[in-house]
């Protein structure tokens, strides 16, 4: 099979440990651009949050973003397409939350929002290590949650960082019924968006927009918010630290986050035409 179109989750897959893209990975995105293939980014991230990185990601055009409610023009700076969130599920999901003790981001566009008082307390929700870029990029609002009831604007996606795995699983039952996607991720944290949208639609809405067959894609991911996209790209490729959901639902395995383990998927499957 002859791919045209690979899709890398960051957290966890492009990026290392240290929150960086690794040189090997850099140098394959290039050598893919000048082969003719289309490299892509697919992220619970933020467009604003993406773009802190483009100087590393290289002719990198377009960014399925927020867990697959936004796609961005990384060339253009521009959101090409959108879905929001009912104000039904917001309020829904506020009440299953009640008393808990958390984080809220609330991505809207190429932004988000957040407090202060909570970008200061991120070590506790197990968040240290994005604490420079909340800093360098958050919108920052007095209220979070006034912000998110705020009837007479729309969001795309929002997420819960509570303070435990317990704790997260509490909010997950509270919401039983409801429709809205929801996706678990880092230690404790519960990422909202629209029902029926996630990084597969994301993926699926980019390759249309290109013209590339739905076979012809490879996704490389890592958690829970990309199990979706694993199973939906022509190829899904798990990275060697994916929890053990992302490699069932994916078809082949590369190297760590840490070992050219994206420089891999390119070379191997993208490149080398190797199924």
């Amino acid at each position: 099979m002859t791919y045209e179109l690979i899709a890398f989750d960051m957290d966890g897959t492009l990026l290392d440990s240290s929150k960086r893209v690794l040189p090997s990975s850099e140098r394959a995105i290039a050598d893919a651009a000048d082969a003719g293939k289309t490299v892509a980014i697919a992220s619970g991230r933020s467009p604003v949050m993406i773009e802190l990185d483009q100087a590393s990601l290289g002719p990198v055009r377009y960014a399925i973003c927020c867990n697959g409610t936004v796609l961005y023009d990384l060339e253009e700076h521009r959101v090409v397409s959108s879905a929001s969130l009912p104000r039904e599920a917001i309020v829904a999901a506020l009440d299953a939350l009640g008393d808990e003790d958390a984080m809220i981001d609330v991505f809207q566009g190429r932004g988000f929002f957040c407090q202060p008082s909570h970008v200061d307390r991120m070590p506790e929700f197990g968040l240290g290590i994005y604490q420079p870029m909340y800093r360098a990029t958050a919108w920052l609002v007095d209220d979070v949650r006034a912000t998110l009831l705020d009837p007479s604007e729309s969001y795309q996606k929002f997420i819960f960082h509570l303070t435990s795995p317990e704790a997260r699983e509490r909010v997950v039952a509270a919401m039983a019924g409801v429709p809205v996607e929801m996706a678990r991720s880092e230690v404790s944290s519960l990422e909202f968006s629209p029902q029926g949208v996630t990084k597969a639609t994301g993926l699926l809405a980019l390759a249309d927009l290109l013209g590339i067959d739905r076979a012809a894609t490879i996704a490389v991911g890592d958690a829970d918010n990309d199990l979706d996209m694993l199973r939906a790209a022509g190829l899904g490729v798990a990275m060697g630290n994916a929890n053990e959901r992302a490699r069932e639902a994916a078809d082949v395995t590369v190297a760590d986050n840490d070992h050219d383990g994206c420089a891999e998927a390119i070379r191997r499957f993208l490149l080398g035409d190797e199924a």
